[in-house]
Protein backbone atom coordinates (compact mmCIF):
# COMPACT_ATOMS: atom_id res chain seq x y z
CA UNK A 1 0.00 0.00 0.00
CA UNK A 2 1.23 3.48 -0.76
CA UNK A 3 0.16 6.93 0.34
CA UNK A 4 -2.52 8.20 -2.02
CA UNK A 5 -3.25 11.77 -2.99
CA UNK A 6 -6.89 11.39 -3.94
CA UNK A 7 -8.98 14.54 -3.47
CA UNK A 8 -11.50 14.26 -0.71
CA UNK A 9 -9.49 11.83 1.43
CA UNK A 10 -10.07 12.35 5.13
CA UNK A 11 -7.38 13.92 7.28
CA UNK A 12 -5.10 11.34 8.89
CA UNK A 13 -5.98 10.10 12.34
CA UNK A 14 -4.04 11.46 15.28
CA UNK A 15 -1.87 9.07 17.23
CA UNK A 16 -3.03 8.01 20.69
CA UNK A 17 0.61 7.49 21.50
CA UNK A 18 2.05 10.92 22.37
CA UNK A 19 3.45 12.21 25.70
CA UNK A 20 1.24 13.78 28.34
CA UNK A 21 1.66 17.49 29.26
CA UNK A 22 3.76 16.52 32.29
CA UNK A 23 5.98 14.30 30.18
CA UNK A 24 6.33 17.09 27.62
CA UNK A 25 7.52 19.44 30.37
CA UNK A 26 10.20 16.89 31.31
CA UNK A 27 11.25 16.61 27.67
CA UNK A 28 11.52 20.40 27.38
CA UNK A 29 13.74 20.45 30.47
CA UNK A 30 15.95 17.75 28.91
CA UNK A 31 16.12 19.35 25.47
CA UNK A 32 15.70 23.09 25.99
CA UNK A 33 18.33 25.82 26.45
CA UNK A 34 19.97 26.21 29.86
CA UNK A 35 18.37 29.62 30.45
CA UNK A 36 14.88 28.07 30.30
CA UNK A 37 15.68 25.02 32.39
CA UNK A 38 14.21 26.40 35.62
CA UNK A 39 10.94 27.29 33.94
CA UNK A 40 10.51 23.80 32.48
CA UNK A 41 11.64 22.17 35.73
CA UNK A 42 8.95 23.98 37.72
CA UNK A 43 6.22 23.09 35.22
CA UNK A 44 7.29 19.46 35.34
CA UNK A 45 7.50 19.33 39.14
CA UNK A 46 4.02 20.89 39.43
CA UNK A 47 2.59 18.32 37.01
CA UNK A 48 4.36 15.13 38.13
CA UNK A 49 5.21 13.36 41.39
CA UNK A 50 8.88 12.42 41.23
CA UNK A 51 8.20 9.57 43.65
CA UNK A 52 5.76 7.92 41.23
CA UNK A 53 7.06 8.57 37.73
CA UNK A 54 6.26 6.28 34.83
CA UNK A 55 9.17 4.16 33.62
CA UNK A 56 9.72 6.21 30.45
CA UNK A 57 10.09 9.40 32.49
CA UNK A 58 12.51 7.64 34.84
CA UNK A 59 14.70 6.80 31.84
CA UNK A 60 15.11 10.50 31.10
CA UNK A 61 16.35 11.43 34.58
CA UNK A 62 20.08 11.00 33.81
CA UNK A 63 19.70 13.43 30.91
CA UNK A 64 17.69 15.75 33.16
CA UNK A 65 20.54 15.68 35.70
CA UNK A 66 23.14 16.71 33.11
CA UNK A 67 20.89 19.51 31.88
CA UNK A 68 20.41 20.68 35.47
CA UNK A 69 24.19 20.69 36.00
CA UNK A 70 24.68 22.66 32.80
CA UNK A 71 22.11 25.21 33.95
CA UNK A 72 23.70 25.48 37.42
CA UNK A 73 20.41 24.41 38.93
CA UNK A 74 20.19 24.05 42.72
CA UNK A 75 17.45 21.86 44.14
CA UNK A 76 17.09 19.32 46.93
CA UNK A 77 16.38 16.63 44.29
CA UNK A 78 19.84 16.97 42.72
CA UNK A 79 21.29 14.33 45.04
CA UNK A 80 18.67 11.82 43.94
CA UNK A 81 19.26 12.64 40.27
CA UNK A 82 23.03 12.32 40.69
CA UNK A 83 22.57 8.85 42.15
CA UNK A 84 20.31 7.81 39.25
CA UNK A 85 22.84 9.16 36.77
CA UNK A 86 25.69 7.18 38.38
CA UNK A 87 23.61 4.01 38.56
CA UNK A 88 22.71 4.26 34.88
CA UNK A 89 26.31 4.96 33.92
CA UNK A 90 27.44 1.77 35.68
CA UNK A 91 24.61 -0.33 34.28
CA UNK A 92 25.14 0.81 30.70
CA UNK A 93 28.89 0.28 30.99
CA UNK A 94 28.22 -3.35 31.94
CA UNK A 95 25.76 -3.75 29.06
CA UNK A 96 28.18 -2.24 26.57
CA UNK A 97 30.97 -4.49 27.84
CA UNK A 98 28.71 -7.48 27.20
CA UNK A 99 27.91 -6.13 23.76
CA UNK A 100 31.61 -5.81 22.99
CA UNK A 101 32.06 -9.49 23.92
CA UNK A 102 29.32 -10.43 21.45
CA UNK A 103 30.60 -8.19 18.66
CA UNK A 104 34.12 -9.58 19.14
CA UNK A 105 32.87 -13.16 18.78
CA UNK A 106 30.90 -12.28 15.66
CA UNK A 107 33.88 -10.49 14.14
CA UNK A 108 36.04 -13.57 14.74
CA UNK A 109 33.49 -15.50 12.71
CA UNK A 110 33.65 -12.90 9.91
CA UNK A 111 30.08 -11.79 10.63
CA UNK A 112 29.48 -8.10 10.06
CA UNK A 113 27.51 -6.41 12.84
CA UNK A 114 25.26 -3.34 12.82
CA UNK A 115 24.56 -1.68 16.18
CA UNK A 116 20.91 -0.65 16.60
CA UNK A 117 18.85 1.55 18.93
CA UNK A 118 20.46 2.50 22.26
CA UNK A 119 23.96 1.24 21.59
CA UNK A 120 24.03 2.95 18.20
CA UNK A 121 22.75 6.21 19.67
CA UNK A 122 25.38 6.16 22.43
CA UNK A 123 28.11 5.38 19.91
CA UNK A 124 27.14 8.08 17.42
CA UNK A 125 25.44 10.80 19.45
CA UNK A 126 25.16 10.73 23.24
CA UNK A 127 28.76 9.57 23.91
CA UNK A 128 28.09 9.61 27.66
CA UNK A 129 26.51 6.15 28.17
CA UNK A 130 24.48 7.26 31.19
CA UNK A 131 22.38 9.62 29.06
CA UNK A 132 20.71 6.87 27.01
CA UNK A 133 19.42 4.10 29.31
CA UNK A 134 18.87 0.72 27.64
CA UNK A 135 16.66 -2.18 28.62
CA UNK A 136 18.25 -4.57 26.10
CA UNK A 137 20.78 -4.70 23.28
CA UNK A 138 19.92 -4.77 19.59
CA UNK A 139 22.21 -5.82 16.76
CA UNK A 140 21.67 -6.68 13.12
CA UNK A 141 23.51 -9.09 10.85
CA UNK A 142 22.99 -9.79 7.18
CA UNK A 143 20.22 -12.33 6.43
CA UNK A 144 22.68 -14.95 5.21
CA UNK A 145 24.55 -14.70 8.55
CA UNK A 146 21.45 -14.93 10.75
CA UNK A 147 21.69 -18.63 11.60
CA UNK A 148 25.47 -18.45 12.12
CA UNK A 149 25.07 -15.46 14.44
CA UNK A 150 22.36 -17.31 16.37
CA UNK A 151 24.71 -20.23 16.87
CA UNK A 152 27.48 -17.91 18.11
CA UNK A 153 25.11 -16.38 20.66
CA UNK A 154 24.23 -19.86 21.90
CA UNK A 155 27.94 -20.66 22.23
CA UNK A 156 28.27 -17.51 24.34
CA UNK A 157 25.64 -18.86 26.74
CA UNK A 158 22.52 -17.25 25.28
CA UNK A 159 19.25 -19.07 24.79
CA UNK A 160 16.32 -18.18 22.52
CA UNK A 161 13.21 -16.87 24.20
CA UNK A 162 11.13 -19.26 22.09
CA UNK A 163 11.85 -22.02 19.57
CA UNK A 164 11.92 -21.07 15.91
CA UNK A 165 12.48 -22.73 12.56
CA UNK A 166 15.06 -20.47 10.94
CA UNK A 167 14.41 -21.82 7.46
CA UNK A 168 10.69 -21.11 7.82
CA UNK A 169 11.37 -17.62 9.18
CA UNK A 170 13.43 -16.85 6.10
CA UNK A 171 11.09 -18.44 3.55
CA UNK A 172 7.85 -17.10 5.06
CA UNK A 173 9.38 -13.85 6.45
CA UNK A 174 7.75 -14.36 9.82
CA UNK A 175 9.63 -11.86 11.98
CA UNK A 176 12.39 -9.25 11.90
CA UNK A 177 14.34 -10.38 14.99
CA UNK A 178 14.73 -13.12 17.59
CA UNK A 179 15.28 -12.48 21.31
CA UNK A 180 18.15 -14.17 23.15
CA UNK A 181 18.81 -14.04 26.91
CA UNK A 182 21.68 -14.97 29.19
CA UNK A 183 21.65 -14.95 32.99
CA UNK A 184 24.87 -14.85 35.00
CA UNK A 185 25.35 -13.93 38.66
CA UNK A 186 21.70 -12.95 38.83
CA UNK A 187 22.03 -10.50 35.92
CA UNK A 188 20.00 -11.20 32.76
CA UNK A 189 21.19 -9.79 29.46
CA UNK A 190 18.80 -9.63 26.51
CA UNK A 191 19.93 -9.31 22.92
CA UNK A 192 17.56 -8.89 20.00
CA UNK A 193 19.23 -10.33 16.91
CA UNK A 194 17.86 -8.69 13.76
CA UNK A 195 18.21 -9.57 10.11
CA UNK A 196 16.14 -6.54 9.11
CA UNK A 197 15.64 -3.36 11.18
CA UNK A 198 11.85 -3.12 11.33
CA UNK A 199 9.01 -5.58 11.89
CA UNK A 200 7.11 -3.92 9.03
CA UNK A 201 9.97 -4.59 6.56
CA UNK A 202 10.68 -8.31 6.28
CA UNK A 203 10.51 -8.79 2.51
CA UNK A 204 13.71 -9.84 0.70
CA UNK A 205 16.07 -6.92 0.31
CA UNK A 206 14.29 -4.65 2.81
CA UNK A 207 17.52 -4.30 4.78
CA UNK A 208 19.86 -3.59 1.84
CA UNK A 209 19.57 0.20 1.79
CA UNK A 210 20.40 0.35 5.51
CA UNK A 211 23.64 -1.54 4.87
CA UNK A 212 24.43 0.44 1.73
CA UNK A 213 24.50 3.77 3.56
CA UNK A 214 25.85 2.48 6.90
CA UNK A 215 28.80 4.09 8.68
CA UNK A 216 31.86 2.07 9.64
CA UNK A 217 32.68 2.67 13.32
CA UNK A 218 34.91 1.27 16.03
CA UNK A 219 33.03 0.20 19.15
CA UNK A 220 35.32 -0.40 22.12
CA UNK A 221 38.06 -1.54 19.72
CA UNK A 222 35.75 -3.70 17.60
CA UNK A 223 34.82 -2.93 14.00
CA UNK A 224 31.10 -2.67 13.33
CA UNK A 225 28.56 -0.38 11.71
CA UNK A 226 25.76 2.01 12.57
CA UNK A 227 23.09 3.60 10.41
CA UNK A 228 23.92 6.88 8.79
CA UNK A 229 22.03 9.89 10.18
CA UNK A 230 19.18 9.66 7.65
CA UNK A 231 18.44 6.02 8.35
CA UNK A 232 18.99 6.53 12.08
CA UNK A 233 16.31 9.24 12.10
CA UNK A 234 13.98 7.09 10.01
CA UNK A 235 14.42 4.11 12.32
CA UNK A 236 13.91 6.24 15.43
CA UNK A 237 10.73 7.82 14.07
CA UNK A 238 9.12 4.66 12.67
CA UNK A 239 9.94 2.62 15.76
CA UNK A 240 9.13 5.36 18.24
CA UNK A 241 5.76 6.18 16.70
CA UNK A 242 4.44 2.69 17.42
CA UNK A 243 2.35 2.06 20.51
CA UNK A 244 4.35 0.72 23.42
CA UNK A 245 3.38 -0.43 26.91
CA UNK A 246 5.89 2.17 28.15
CA UNK A 247 4.83 5.69 27.11
CA UNK A 248 7.12 6.46 24.16
CA UNK A 249 9.43 9.37 24.96
CA UNK A 250 12.99 8.23 24.36
CA UNK A 251 12.56 8.42 20.58
CA UNK A 252 11.95 12.16 20.91
CA UNK A 253 15.30 12.86 22.58
CA UNK A 254 16.99 10.50 20.09
CA UNK A 255 15.46 12.31 17.11
CA UNK A 256 16.39 15.73 18.48
CA UNK A 257 20.01 14.69 19.11
CA UNK A 258 20.29 13.39 15.54
CA UNK A 259 18.76 16.51 14.02
CA UNK A 260 20.94 18.85 16.08
CA UNK A 261 24.17 17.07 15.26
CA UNK A 262 23.86 15.70 11.72
CA UNK A 263 22.67 16.61 8.25
CA UNK A 264 19.75 14.62 6.87
CA UNK A 265 19.19 13.58 3.26
CA UNK A 266 15.52 14.57 3.32
CA UNK A 267 14.74 13.28 -0.16
CA UNK A 268 16.10 9.84 0.73
CA UNK A 269 14.32 9.90 4.09
CA UNK A 270 10.96 10.50 2.41
CA UNK A 271 11.61 8.01 -0.37
CA UNK A 272 12.62 5.25 2.03
CA UNK A 273 9.68 5.93 4.34
CA UNK A 274 7.41 5.59 1.30
CA UNK A 275 9.10 2.30 0.34
CA UNK A 276 8.53 1.02 3.88
CA UNK A 277 4.88 2.16 3.86
CA UNK A 278 5.82 4.35 6.78
CA UNK A 279 5.02 7.87 5.60
CA UNK A 280 2.07 8.24 7.96
CA UNK A 281 4.20 7.22 10.96
CA UNK A 282 7.00 9.54 9.84
CA UNK A 283 4.53 12.40 9.39
CA UNK A 284 3.17 11.89 12.90
CA UNK A 285 6.67 11.88 14.40
CA UNK A 286 8.21 14.80 12.53
CA UNK A 287 5.19 17.08 12.84
CA UNK A 288 5.07 16.41 16.57
CA UNK A 289 8.72 17.21 17.31
CA UNK A 290 8.60 20.26 15.04
CA UNK A 291 5.48 21.70 16.68
CA UNK A 292 6.46 20.91 20.28
CA UNK A 293 10.26 21.15 20.28
CA UNK A 294 11.05 23.31 17.25
CA UNK A 295 12.91 20.47 15.52
CA UNK A 296 14.91 21.79 12.55
CA UNK A 297 12.86 20.28 9.73
CA UNK A 298 12.80 22.09 6.35
CA UNK A 299 9.53 23.76 5.41
CA UNK A 300 9.26 21.91 2.06
CA UNK A 301 9.36 18.58 3.94
CA UNK A 302 6.68 19.72 6.37
CA UNK A 303 4.60 20.85 3.40
CA UNK A 304 4.97 17.45 1.71
CA UNK A 305 3.92 15.71 4.89
CA UNK A 306 0.98 18.05 5.39
CA UNK A 307 -0.29 17.29 1.89
CA UNK A 308 -0.34 13.53 2.39
CA UNK A 309 -3.80 12.02 1.99
CA UNK A 310 -3.75 8.44 3.26
CA UNK A 311 -6.25 5.90 2.06
CA UNK A 312 -8.85 4.40 4.38
CA UNK A 313 -6.73 1.27 4.84
CA UNK A 314 -3.64 3.33 5.65
CA UNK A 315 -5.62 5.33 8.21
CA UNK A 316 -6.84 2.10 9.77
CA UNK A 317 -3.35 0.62 9.96
CA UNK A 318 -1.96 3.83 11.46
CA UNK A 319 -4.70 3.83 14.09
CA UNK A 320 -3.94 0.21 15.02
CA UNK A 321 -0.17 0.75 15.12
CA UNK A 322 -0.49 3.67 17.51
CA UNK A 323 -3.17 2.18 19.78
CA UNK A 324 -2.77 -0.01 22.85
CA UNK A 325 -2.56 -3.63 21.75
CA UNK A 326 -3.98 -4.74 25.10
CA UNK A 327 -7.20 -2.83 24.31
CA UNK A 328 -7.62 -4.21 20.80
CA UNK A 329 -10.26 -6.74 19.88
CA UNK A 330 -9.10 -10.05 18.44
CA UNK A 331 -10.25 -9.04 14.95
CA UNK A 332 -8.19 -5.82 15.15
CA UNK A 333 -5.09 -7.74 16.23
CA UNK A 334 -5.57 -10.20 13.39
CA UNK A 335 -6.03 -7.34 10.92
CA UNK A 336 -2.81 -5.64 12.04
CA UNK A 337 -0.97 -8.94 11.80
CA UNK A 338 -2.38 -9.50 8.33
CA UNK A 339 -1.19 -6.06 7.19
CA UNK A 340 2.36 -6.84 8.32
CA UNK A 341 2.43 -10.38 6.97
CA UNK A 342 0.79 -9.59 3.65
CA UNK A 343 3.22 -6.73 3.05
CA UNK A 344 6.17 -9.06 3.61
CA UNK A 345 4.78 -11.49 1.01
CA UNK A 346 3.72 -8.83 -1.48
CA UNK A 347 3.40 -10.32 -4.96
CA UNK A 348 2.73 -13.84 -3.75
CA UNK A 349 -0.64 -15.49 -4.44
CA UNK A 350 -3.32 -14.87 -1.83
CA UNK A 351 -3.56 -18.57 -0.96
CA UNK A 352 0.16 -18.62 -0.12
CA UNK A 353 -0.19 -15.62 2.19
CA UNK A 354 -3.22 -17.14 3.90
CA UNK A 355 -1.50 -20.53 4.27
CA UNK A 356 1.53 -19.04 6.05
CA UNK A 357 -0.46 -16.59 8.21
CA UNK A 358 -0.91 -19.02 11.15
CA UNK A 359 2.87 -19.46 11.36
CA UNK A 360 3.26 -15.68 11.36
CA UNK A 361 0.82 -15.37 14.28
CA UNK A 362 2.61 -18.11 16.21
CA UNK A 363 5.93 -16.30 15.81
CA UNK A 364 4.46 -12.85 16.49
CA UNK A 365 2.97 -14.16 19.75
CA UNK A 366 6.37 -15.70 20.63
CA UNK A 367 4.99 -19.19 20.99
CA UNK A 368 7.28 -22.19 20.63
CA UNK A 369 4.39 -24.64 20.14
CA UNK A 370 0.73 -24.37 19.18
CA UNK A 371 -0.27 -26.00 22.46
CA UNK A 372 0.79 -22.74 24.17
CA UNK A 373 -1.88 -20.77 22.27
CA UNK A 374 -4.80 -21.27 24.74
CA UNK A 375 -2.69 -19.99 27.63
CA UNK A 376 -1.63 -16.98 25.56
CA UNK A 377 -5.26 -16.13 24.76
CA UNK A 378 -6.28 -16.49 28.42
CA UNK A 379 -3.45 -14.20 29.53
CA UNK A 380 -4.53 -11.55 27.04
CA UNK A 381 -8.14 -11.74 28.24
CA UNK A 382 -7.07 -11.45 31.88
CA UNK A 383 -4.76 -8.52 31.03
CA UNK A 384 -7.72 -6.61 29.60
CA UNK A 385 -9.54 -7.09 32.90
Amino acid sequence: MSISSRPGSEAPAQSQNLPSPGQEALLHACLGPAELFGQHWRIWRDAEDIEHLDESSNRLLPLLFKQAEKAGWVDHEMGRLRGIYRYQWCRNQMMLAELRRVVHALNLASTEVMLLKGAAMIQAYYEDPALRPMSDLDIMVRPDDFEKASQILRELGYTQRFSVDFAKIRSERLTHAIEFTRTIHGQTWEIDLHWTPLHRATWPGAEESFWQHARAVTFKGEACRTFDATHQLLHVCLHGALWNALPPMRWITDAMWILRKDDIDWARLMAHARALNGLQLLKNSLEYIHSRFDAPIPRPILKQLDELNPSRFERLEFSLLTSSSSDMRIDQLLMLGWFNHSRALHGMPLWQRVASFPNYLKTACKLSYWREAPGYVIRRILARG
